[in-house]
C-alpha cells in the first residue's frame, strides 16, 4: 500500500521546485559574497516550509550565524553559546540570569525587565539547556526588533556582571530579617529558590539523576541546591570569560525583515574580539559495554497509594544525531511502539496495568550528542516485569514489523503538520536547530524535511527498515537501568543536609564576616528599592500602539437549528471545525465533567477499539480533542460551562472528523471497566509534578473560588478539588459495586445530558468552497444526534448558584520545599470600564512593586499581579517561594502602595506597551475568531476594550486601587510544606 503511495510521489516534481526556488535564492543570497564581515557559505531553499536557509560564517571569529528568510513578519533573533556545565553549581543557569542584570551601553538593574514593558515583543526569555544557553526574543514592530537586538547583544559581550547581581540572582548567605542582625543566617537566591522548586517535583528529579546518572560527564545546568552554594561569584566571572565570545557563539535570525542590518550590529560587536580556538568539547554519556543498574531514593508521592511509588526505566543508546535521518526514522519508530492506544508498548505496559503511565524520560532523545531511546514507567512495582515486557515487544516487531497502515498514518501527520503551522513557527523552528546544532549537528540536514520523508518513503518500501533498527540497538545489546525508590523520610533528609550545609557555613564566620554580611544584606536591599535612571534604554512609544484592533471578520449561518460561525479564509487546504454546547446538569454530576471528556478519546465503543478507532484519526485527520472550560460572561461575570470537541484535516478529508464524532459521542462504552480503570489511573499518576510546576495556578484558582462563580466551577473541574476527586476515583475502581454506582452510572448519565443535538454550535475555519461542504456535513452530524425531548425528566441545576468555597484562607499542603502563594478580589466584566483600569493597574504592580518586593528582595522565582478580564478577577501570585506565607503580607500592602504611589505617565506608557504585547501578538489562523465562538467576546468589545486601555490616565490608577484593592475582601491561598499551626485557616490535605 505505501509502495503505492510512494510511487505517486513526482519526485522530478519536488527537484523542479527545489532548483527554481535555488536559482531564486541564489540571485538574493550569492555563495561566497561578503555581507558586512560573514561570508554565505551555503544556501537551502526548502520549499515545502516556504523558506530559504542561508549559513553565514564571520570571517574574523568564526562565529556561525543561521537566517530563515520567510515572508513572515513575526521576527525572531537569538544568540545562544555552548556552555558546558564544569559542575553541579548551575554556573550556566546563574550567569543565564546576571548576565541581563546589566551591561556597559544599559547600566540599568535588571535591562531585561526593564525592556519587557518598553517592548511589543510577543516573547522575550533567555534559557539553559543541558549543554547551551540562549537569549531569543520575537516581534513583529521594526524598531522594537532593533532595540532589542542592541540590547541582548550588549548584555551577553559587556554584562556588568556585579557582585550584587550574584548575590541576588545565585546564591546568599544574609540575615532572615535583613535589618536585624541578630536574626538567624539563612540561604538566600533566585536561582537556589528556583531550583529548590524544581528538584521538589518528583518527575524533575527523576529525570535530572537519571541524566546524571546516564551523562556523568554533562552536569546538571540548572544546578543543584546542594551545590549551588559552592558557587563563588569568580567561577562566574571566568565562565562568562570562557565561554560568551563570539567564536563560541551561535546567531540565528528568521522572518521577512533583511539581515543585512543584524549582520552589520553583529560584526560591530565582534571585531573587538580576536578569534579563538574554543574548545568546544561535545561531552559523552557513559560507554555500555555491559548491562548497567543505578537505584537512587526519591520522595513519596503523597496523592499516590504505596504500591504504586516506584519509578523505572530501561535505555539503550541509538546512534548519533549528527546522522539526522536515522535519527528522524528512531523518532517515527518511537512513535510507532509508544504513542497511543494502539502502540504495542501502550497496550503492553499501560493497558496491561503494568504501570500508571510512562515515565518522563521514555521515548527518543536527540538532545544531546548521542541519540538513547528509553522506556519508563510510574507507578509500577517492580524493574524486571518492566524489562520483560518491553523485550518481548521489541522483539515481536523485529520480526514482523508494523502495518502499512501505521506507517501511512504516521506520513499524513507529517504531512499535515507542515499546514498546520502556527503563529510562533520561526521560534518553534529555533527550538528544533539550536540542541543539535551546539552539538555539530547540521541545521541544513534538519531542514531537508520533503528530502527526508522522501528517502524515508523509499526505504520503508524496500522492506526490513524499522525491523533492522530494532536488531540493530536493541536485540541482544546492553541495557541502562534506572530507578528511583521512595523514600518516607526522603523530604525530612533533604531538609537536613540544608539545615546542616548552613551550619557548617555559619560555624566558619567570625564576627567580622558577620558584620560583612549584615552590611552586604542592607547594601542589597538598599539598591533593590532606589530609583534608576532608564534614559539609557531604548523603548517604544504607546503611540506606535494602533488605535484599531485587527479584525478577522465571521459570517453566521444557522444550520438544522444549530448556529454556525465560519471564518473564510486561506488555511492551506486545511478545516479547523469545532462543535460546542452548553452544560446544564445537576452539581453532583460537575466532577465528572473532565473524565467524560477524557473518556470519549480513550475507550472506544461496544465494536471498535480505541486502538483501531485512533488508526482511523491518524490516518484522515490531524486529531480530535474533547474538553469541558468555564466562561464568565463579558457582559455580567455570570458563568457558563461549555463542552467542546474539535478535529481538523485536509479539506478532501474533512468527511471523518464527523464520522468519527458520531461514533464516539453515540457509541463510547462507558461500561469498558479495564479501560476506564487504565484512564483514571493515567490521570491520577502525575498530579503532584502538575502541582510542582504550576503551583500559583491551582493556588490562585482555589482563593478565586472564593470570590467567583466561574473558578468555584474550574476548582471542581481541575483544580486542587478535581485532584481530590480522583483519589476518590482510584479508590472506587477497586470496588466493582461502587466502580457501577459511582463511575460508570455517572458517566452514562452524563451522556443522557450531553450527546443531543439542543443547543449545538459550530465554528468552521477554512475557505470558502470547503466551508460549504462542511455546512451540508454538519447538518447530517446534527441529524444523527438524538434530540433533546429525549432528556424530559431531567433535572439540571444553575451554574450561577453553584456554591462558593466557604473558606477565604485555605492552605494547600504538599512536602515541597519552597511554596506558592496567592490572593484574590473580585472585580468586573469584561465590558465594564473599570476593568481596563485594574488591567493596566495590574502590569504595574508587577513591575514597580512586587518583582522587586517578591523576587528580588524575597527570592522567590517569581511574582506579580495580573487582571483576568473575562473573568473578573485581580490576583497576587508567587511562584516557588521560600516565604510564601510572609508574601501574603506583600499582597495585602499592594494596594496601598497603589493608592499612595506617584505614577508617572512614563510608567503608563510601559505598563500598556506590555498589556499589548499580548493583544497585539500574531494569532495562528484556527485561532482566528475563537474569542467570540468560545467567550462571547466581539470586536466591538475589544475595540472598546482597546480604547479604554489606551486612555486608561493616573487618576483612574487611584480610583481602582482605593474601590478594589484597599477596601476589596481577598480570598488567600497558599500551597506548600505543612507551615503549623494557621489560626482560622482551612487545611486541604492531598495525601491519599
Amino acid at each position: 500500500m505505501l509502495r503505492a503511495l510512494n510511487q505517486k510521489i513526482s519526485l522530478q516534481g519536488v527537484r523542479r521546485a527545489s532548483t527554481y526556488n535555488q536559482t531564486k535564492a541564489l540571485r538574493r543570497y550569492p555563495i561566497g559574497q561578503t555581507v558586512h564581515g560573514f561570508e554565505i557559505k551555503r544556501v537551502l531553499p526548502v520549499p515545502e516550509l516556504s523558506l530559504t536557509a542561508v549559513d553565514f560564517v564571520h570571517n574574523k571569529t568564526g562565529s556561525n550565524h543561521l537566517h530563515i528568510d520567510r515572508d513572515d513578519p513575526n521576527s525572531v533573533f537569538s544568540i545562544g553559546f555552548k556552555t558546558n556545565p564544569p559542575d553541579k553549581t548551575g554556573v550556566p543557569h546563574i550567569l543565564e540570569h546576571t548576565t541581563l542584570c546589566g551591561s556597559y551601553k544599559y547600566p540599568v538593574r535588571d535591562p531585561f525587565f526593564k525592556m519587557l514593558n518598553r517592548s511589543l515583543a510577543n516573547f522575550m526569555n533567555a534559557m539553559t539547556g543541558h549543554d547551551y544557553t540562549f537569549f531569543p526574543f520575537s516581534t513583529t514592530n521594526d524598531k522594537d526588533f532593533e532595540n532589542l537586538r542592541k540590547v541582548y547583544l550588549d548584555s551577553t559581550f559587556n554584562p556588568l556582571l556585579k557582585k550584587e547581581d550574584f548575590f541576588q540572582e545565585g546564591w546568599r548567605l544574609e540575615n532572615e530579617v535583613v535589618d536585624d542582625k541578630t536574626s538567624p543566617l539563612t540561604f538566600k537566591g533566585v536561582v537556589y529558590n528556583e531550583m529548590k522548586g524544581q528538584v521538589s517535583n518528583a518527575s524533575y528529579l527523576f529525570y535530572i539523576k537519571f541524566q546524571e546518572a546516564l551523562y556523568p560527564s554533562l552536569n546538571n545546568s540548572g544546578g543543584d541546591p546542594t551545590k549551588i552554594t559552592d558557587l563563588t561569584y569568580e567561577d562566574l566571572l571566568d565562565f562568562h570569560q570562557t565561554n560568551y565570545h563570539p567564536s563560541n557563539a551561535k546567531t540565528f535570525t528568521y522572518g521577512s525583515l533583511p539581515v543585512t542590518e543584524t549582520l552589520e550590529e553583529l560584526n560591530k560587536e565582534y571585531l573587538v574580539f580576536g578569534k579563538r580556538n574554543v574548545k568546544n568539547i561535545v561531552k559523552q554519556p557513559i560507554t555500555l559495554n555491559e548491562n548497567k543498574n543505578i537505584s537512587v531514593e526519591g520522595p513519596v508521592d503523597p496523592m499516590a497509594p504505596p504500591e504504586k511509588q516506584l519509578k523505572a526505566s530501561i535505555t539503550w543508546p541509538c546512534g548519533n544525531p549528527e546522522d539526522v535521518y536515522e535519527s528522524f526514522c528512531l523518532k517515527i519508530l518511537s512513535n510507532l511502539l509508544t504513542d497511543g492506544h494502539s502502540s504495542p508498548l501502550y497496550k503492553s505496559l499501560i493497558e496491561s496495568g503494568l504501570g500508571d503511565d510512562f515515565s518522563v524520560n521514555s521515548g527518543m532523545d536527540s538532545t544531546t550528542a548521542a541519540n538513547f531511546f528509553t522506556i519508563g514507567l510510574q507507578g509500577l512495582k517492580s524493574t524486571e516485569e518492566l524489562e520483560k515486557a518491553v523485550n518481548e515487544v521489541l522483539i515481536k516487531h523485529s520480526e514482523e514489523g508494523f502495518e502499512d497502515k501505521k506507517i501511512e498514518a504516521i506520513i499524513q501527520q507529517l504531512e499535515l503538520s507542515k499546514k498546520d503551522q502556527k503563529a510562533e513557527f520561526g521560534m518553534s523552528l529555533l527550538y528544533s536547530i539550536l540542541p543539535g546544532w551546539v552539538n555539530k549537528v547540521d541545521p541544513f540536514d534538519v531542514l531537508a524535511w520533503e528530502d527526508m520523508i522522501v528517502q524515508f518513503k523509499q526505504d520503508y518500501a524496500k522492506g526490513g527498515l524499522f525491523e533492522n533498527l530494532i536488531k540493530k540497538y536493541f536485540i541482544d545489546k546492553p541495557v541502562f537501568r534506572f530507578e528511583m525508590k521512595p523514600n518516607e523520610k526522603y523530604d525530612e533528609l533533604v531538609k537536613s543536609e540544608e539545615a546542616q550545609r548552613l551550619k557548617n557555613l555559619v560555624e566558619e564566620l567570625d564576627e567580622e564576616d558577620r558584620d560583612i554580611i549584615f552590611e552586604r544584606g542592607q547594601h542589597l536591599a538598599k539598591l533593590q528599592g532606589a530609583e534608576e535612571d532608564l534614559s539609557s534604554l531604548p523603548t517604544l512609544r504607546v503611540r506606535d500602539i494602533p488605535r484599531a484592533t485587527a479584525v478577522k471578520p465571521v459570517q453566521f449561518s444557522d444550520v438544522s437549528g444549530s448556529e454556525v460561525q465560519k471564518r473564510i479564509t486561506d488555511t492551506n487546504g486545511l478545516t479547523y471545525f469545532r462543535g460546542a454546547r452548553d452544560v446544564n446538569i445537576p452539581y453532583e454530576l460537575y466532577p465528572y465533567l473532565s473524565l467524560f471528556s477524557d473518556a470519549l478519546t480513550n475507550l472506544g465503543t461496544e465494536t471498535q477499539s480505541m486502538a483501531d478507532i485512533e488508526d482511523q484519526i491518524k490516518l484522515y485527520t490531524g486529531g480530535l480533542s474533547s474538553s469541558v472550560s468555564v466562561h464568565s460572561s463579558p457582559i455580567d461575570q455570570s458563568a457558563r460551562i461549555s463542552f467542546n470537541f474539535n478535529g481538523v484535516a485536509l479539506n478532501q478529508n474533512s468527511s471523518h472528523i464527523y464520522e468519527i464524532w458520531e461514533n464516539l459521542l453515540l457509541n463510547t462504552n462507558f461500561n469498558n471497566k479495564e479501560k476506564l480503570a487504565t484512564l483514571i489511573r493515567l490521570l491520577s499518576s502525575n498530579n503532584i509534578s502538575g502541582v510542582a510546576e504550576g503551583g500559583h495556578s491551582y493556588a490562585r484558582n482555589y482563593a478565586g473560588a472564593s470570590v467567583s462563580r466561574s473558578k468555584a466551577i474550574s476548582e471542581s473541574l481541575s483544580g486542587i478539588d478535581q485532584l481530590q476527586f480522583l483519589n476518590k476515583l482510584n479508590t472506587w475502581i477497586q470496588d466493582d459495586t461502587l466502580f457501577q454506582t459511582n463511575i460508570i452510572d455517572k458517566l452514562n448519565e452524563l451522556k443522557s445530558y450531553l450527546v443531543n443535538s439542543d443547543g449545538l454550535r459550530f465554528s468552521l475555519i477554512s475557505d470558502k468552497d470547503s466551508i460549504l461542504e462542511n455546512e451540508k456535513l454538519i447538518s447530517s452530524f446534527v441529524s444523527k444526534l438524538p434530540s433533546a425531548t429525549n432528556n424530559q425528566g431531567l433535572t439540571a441545576s444553575s451554574t450561577n448558584e453553584y456554591p462558593l468555597n466557604a473558606s477565604s484562607k485555605s492552605f494547600i499542603k504538599l512536602p515541597f520545599q519552597v511554596g506558592y502563594a496567592s490572593s484574590v478580589v473580585n472585580g468586573v466584566p469584561y465590558v465594564h470600564e473599570d476593568g481596563a483600569k485594574l488591567q493596566v493597574l495590574a502590569n504595574l504592580l508587577t513591575f514597580k512593586y512586587l518583582h522587586r518586593e517578591i523576587r528580588e528582595k524575597g527570592g522567590a522565582y517569581g511574582g506579580g499581579a495580573a487582571y483576568s478580564g473575562l473573568d473578573g478577577i485581580f490576583s497576587y501570585y508567587s511562584y516557588r517561594d521560600p516565604k510564601a506565607l510572609q508574601s501574603l503580607d506583600t499582597f495585602t500592602k499592594a494596594g496601598q502602595f497603589a493608592l499612595d504611589n506617584k505614577w508617572t505617565d512614563r510608567d503608563l506608557e510601559e505598563a500598556k506597551l506590555t498589556i499589548f504585547q499580548s493583544i497585539d501578538a500574531p494569532v495562528s489562523i484556527k485561532a482566528e475568531g475563537q474569542a467570540l465562538f468560545k467567550e462571547g467576546v466581539t470586536d466591538e468589545m475589544r475595540q472598546t476594550r482597546r480604547e479604554q486601555i489606551l486612555d486608561v490616565d493616573i487618576e483612574d490608577l487611584q480610583e481602582v486601587a482605593e474601590k478594589y484593592l484597599v477596601n476589596g475582601k481577598p480570598s488567600v491561598a497558599v500551597v506548600g510544606n505543612d507551615p503549623g499551626e494557621q489560626k482560622d485557616w482551612n487545611t486541604v490535605d492531598l495525601g491519599v
